[in-house]
Order: structure tokens, then C-alpha cells, then sequence
């Protein structure tokens, strides 16, 4: 019972192993595209530039210095000098919302930039789960090879001794040649598949040699993963803000209705004759701002219903993905368990050594039981991707 207990935790330590060794590699490869892709770079720069621009705007407008100098007729009266500096002021509140609504909309900016992030590394991570299903694909096929070179072998011997007929000989000699055809095939789209995720990591090469396939387990509950995901979601995050500001510019719409003022000083001197002191006007904005205050009313209700779409949408799409992931995975551990259970391409070749079967049926039964083995790889391929998906606003 104790060697039992000592084996079973050898396994789930190499298990657990191999998970944080593909989560490593899976990371690694994130963060060499996040820090080498060259769109992510001008997309860092121009929300760099996007940020400066939410500050244009802030201060009051410039000060406003005018000089009047007029000749009098008749010329006895004199020369007339004006001198005037003023400085127009909106109504206070104005200020305040301008500057919640430029923070309010950096934050968009901000979350803006992490969703065209978010869709830059979902690919990465997709050509991560291409790469490693074609190094999987590639070992089991050489594993095949290998064991159809053994069968020609020996059946290209029997042949030369005259035991058994042509006919046996060829088929195994075709099922190795076309074993070979399809590792061909497999490098050749190895090649394509590294050059994309090359070129998406700025034309730096990531090597990617893991071959097993490993899906991180997900919690039990949908709600208790969606209450997780959901404020990593940099798209609802976005829509969020934009509600916020939405409603700061109902705000400020609603400030600038309000009266503006200028102020100032002004001179005038006539002949021997000079008059000064203060300058004070108010502007009531009876035209200029007429329905932006209903305009910026239903902006606020549009991005709230669109909010709103979006919530439901992302969340039924995560539950289908969900869904889809965790019945992957079940088909996953019975294929896994069955394959397993059954040493079938042994006990062939065994029966085949013993003459308990022809060398038609030997390869009949030899290639379910690869197709099985293959079936595991692509279900786990397209569970990989679909949690890749599932999780594309965790990194």
C-alpha cells in the first residue's frame, strides 16, 4: 500500500511537472512576442502620443492683447491710443469635468491598447498550439516508422528465404514509404508554422520543441471561473469607461451651457486725456451649445446598451467555450485510459511473429489502433486551442 501510495504521488509529480514546464514555455513565448512584435511597439507609441493629446485642452484659452492707435480729424482733437489685455474664462465646473474626462479617456486608450494586445497574443498562443501538435505528431509518426521499418525488415528476410509471397512484402514496403511521405508534410508545415510565429515576434525565431500536449485544468463552476475572467477582460473594460466618460461629457455639456466670462484691462488715451481700468463680459451660449446636451444624453444610453450586448454576448460565447473544453478534456483522459489499458501494436506484432495473423490483418488492426493514437493528438490539439481562447484575456 505504501509503494502504491509512493507511486501514485511519482505520477501526479511528473504530472504537475509537465504542466509548469508547457506553462513556462507557453509564457515564454507571450513574452518574447509582447516585447518583440513591431505592432505592439506603434501601438505602445501611439497610445504614448493619445495620452499627451487627452491633456490638449485643459488650461483656459490664451489671453487676448489688443493695441487701437487712430488719428483724429480734425487734427486738433488729437490721436486716440487703445490698449486692451483680457482673458475669457468658461464657467468653473468645466474645468473640473475636462479633467476627470481626460483621465477617463487615457484609461480607454489604455484598455483599447490591451484588447489589440489581447489579439496579437491569442495568435502567438494559437501557433504555440499548432507547433507543439505537429512536434507531437511528428513522434508518433516517427514511432510508426520506426515500427514499419522493423516490419519490412523482417518480411523482406522471409521474402528473400522464400517463406512468404511478394504481395506482404510490398505492403509493408508502401506503408513505409508512405509513413515517410507524411513526416514531409508534417516538417514542411513545422517550417511554415515557425516562420509565422517569427514574423509575428519581429522576424526573432522562437524555438519550440515541446512535444505533449497539455491542457491546464479549469474550475468545476463556470461562475466561479467567469467571476474571474471577467474583470481581465480588457473589451469590457473599455466599454466600462466609456459609459464613465460618457457621463462625464453629459457633465460637461451640461457646465458649458453655462455662461462664460471674460476679464481684463484696458487703456485709452485721447489728446492729452488717458483712461483705464478693468475689463468684465459674459457670453451666454444661446445657439452654440444647443443640443449637445440631448446629444451627450443618448451617447450615455447607446454605450450603456452596448455594454450590456457585450456582457451577454462575451458571457454565452465563454460558456460554449467552456463547455467545449471541458468535454474535450473527458474524451482526452477516455482515449488516453484506453490506449493504455491496451498494449494492441505488442501483442500484433507478437501474433504476426507467431503466424497467428496475415500481414493484411496485422496492419488492418495496426492502423485503428493509430488512428486512435492520432484522434488523441487532434483532440487535444483543438482542446488546447479552445482554452487558449477561453483564457486570451489572462496574459
Amino acid at each position: 500500500m505504501i509503494t502504491r501510495n509512493k507511486v501514485s504521488l511519482v505520477f501526479v509529480a511528473l504530472a504537475f511537472a509537465g504542466i509548469t514546464n508547457a506553462q513556462m514555455a507557453f509564457d515564454r513565448v507571450l513574452q518574447q512576442v509582447d516585447s518583440n512584435n513591431l505592432m505592439l511597439k506603434a501601438l505602445r507609441q501611439k497610445l504614448e502620443a493619445e495620452r499627451i493629446a487627452t491633456r490638449i485642452g485643459l488650461s483656459p484659452g490664451n489671453p487676448q492683447a489688443e493695441v487701437i492707435y487712430q488719428w483724429g480729424s480734425p487734427i486738433d482733437i488729437g490721436n486716440k491710443t487703445t490698449i486692451s489685455i483680457t482673458q475669457q474664462f468658461d464657467f468653473p465646473t468645466a474645468y473640473i469635468y475636462r479633467a476627470k474626462l481626460a483621465k477617463g479617456i487615457s484609461s480607454a486608450l489604455e484598455n483599447e491598447y490591451r484588447s489589440k494586445r489581447t489579439e496579437i497574443l491569442q495568435k502567438a498562443g494559437l501557433l504555440y498550439a499548432d507547433l507543439v501538435y505537429h512536434n507531437a505528431l511528428l513522434v508518433e509518426l516517427n514511432r510508426q516508422l520506426k515500427n514499419a521499418l522493423v516490419i519490412a525488415q523482417s518480411l523482406k528476410q522471409k521474402f528473400e528465404a522464400g517463406e512468404i509471397g511478394v504481395i506482404p512484402y510490398t505492403q509493408a514496403e508502401l506503408v513505409y514509404h508512405e509513413l515517410n511521405s507524411r513526416i514531409t508534410q508534417v516538417k514542411l508545415e513545422q517550417k511554415s508554422l515557425a516562420d509565422e510565429l517569427r514574423a509575428l515576434n519581429g522576424s526573432v525565431a522562437i524555438a519550440i520543441a515541446d512535444s505533449v500536449i497539455i491542457v491546464p485544468e479549469l474550475p468545476d463552476s463556470f461562475d466561479s471561473w467567469f467571476g474571474l475572467a471577467e474583470p481581465q477582460n480588457p473589451e469590457l473594460a473599455y466599454l466600462k469607461s466609456e459609459i464613465e466618460n460618457s457621463r462625464l461629457k453629459l457633465k460637461l455639456s451640461k457646465a458649458e451651457v453655462l455662461p462664460t466670462f471674460n476679464a481684463g484691462y484696458a487703456s485709452e488715451k485721447v489728446g492729452g486725456e488717458r483712461f483705464q481700468g478693468i475689463v468684465a463680459g459674459i457670453s451666454i451660449p444661446l445657439w452654440e451649445k444647443s443640443n449637445t446636451v440631448r446629444y451627450a444624453r443618448a451617447n450615455e444610453r447607446y454605450m450603456q446598451l452596448l455594454t450590456d450586448d457585450y456582457l451577454l454576448s462575451f458571457r454565452q460565447s465563454s460558456q460554449r467555450l467552456y463547455s467545449k473544453v471541458k468535454t474535450l478534456q473527458e474524451i482526452t483522459n477516455n482515449l488516453s485510459q484506453n490506449i493504455s489499458s491496451f498494449d494492441i501494436a505488442g501483442k500484433l506484432y507478437l501474433a504476426l511473429q507467431k503466424g497467428e495473423i496475415s500481414i493484411v490483418d496485422y496492419y488492418t488492426e495496426l492502423n485503428s489502433y493509430n488512428s486512435i493514437k492520432e484522434r488523441l493528438l487532434e483532440v487535444q490539439h483543438e482542446c488546447l486551442k479552445t482554452y487558449i481562447e477561453l483564457t486570451r484575456f489572462a496574459y
